[in-house]
């Protein structure tokens, strides 16, 4: 999947207030793999200092981050970095 592929997905799980699955890499706290997830923006840095990037009006790169809740604990907000993003699947929920 491509990088405009994943912002297109991403943005339409964002405007809809749909869930979303990611598939993204091995972290620190997490293993690699697929991870259910609530978007909530997209940003230029993690939050609070980021400041809010809207799609097709804003140019966004993959360094730029996803915000979401954590399926697991919505009021948790995880950040992802949209480079790093290799496949997205809407859940329709």
């Amino acid at each position: 999947m491509d990088f405009y592929n994943i912002i297109e997905l991403v943005n339409q799980s964002i405007l809809e207030k749909e869930d979303l699955e990611i598939y993204y890499p091995r972290t620190e706290n997490n293993k690699e793999g697929w991870r259910k997830i609530t978007p909530y923006s997209i940003t230029t840095d993690i939050p609070p200092e980021g400041e809010v990037l809207v799609v097709g009006k804003d140019r966004l790169s993959p360094g730029h981050i996803l915000n979401a809740y954590d399926d697991k604990n919505k009021k948790d907000l995880k950040s992802f970095i949209l480079g790093k993003i290799t496949q997205v699947r809407i859940t329709q929920k």
